[in-house]
């Protein structure tokens, strides 16, 4: 079960680990040890978008927001994806993988961690080609 993690911008990675502090949106609270998560730091706050994609080595769910340790495993190495990708299907009612990300990326600005299908991953991963 893939998520995407939308934060602040990163300015250090500890042993290329990196604590997330969200909120759970989209069925973020099922994220769990293991799990894949992409990685979006937020451009309002002068992010890039998506950066990177790692794996959740720990999870405390207690608390109203759960905390979660990643190990980053890949940073994007092709192309640019952010909010200027997505805006222009943020008010779409159709079913893709892009208008997906652009419900749970755009709308709510704020930062969140969130439950992605399969297909919006798959979307995701063309950029760590």
């Amino acid at each position: 079960m893939p998520f995407i993690a939308k934060t602040a911008p990163i300015t250090s990675l500890a042993d290329e680990h990196m604590r997330i502090e969200e909120r759970p949106y989209y069925r973020g609270r099922e994220i769990s040890v293991g799990a894949e998560v992409f990685l979006w730091s937020s451009e309002t706050q002068g992010g890039v978008g998506l950066w990177g994609k790692g794996t959740v080595t720990a999870v405390d769910p207690g608390g109203p927001r759960p905390v979660v340790t990643v190990r980053v495993d890949q940073r994007v190495n092709s192309g640019n994806f952010g909010l200027n990708e997505i805006a222009p299907h943020r008010d779409s009612t159709q079913d893709t993988p892009i208008v997906g990300l652009a419900r749970k990326l755009y709308y709510q600005a704020h930062n969140k961690v969130a439950r992605i299908t399969a297909q919006e991953a798959a979307l995701l991963q063309r950029f760590f080609g």
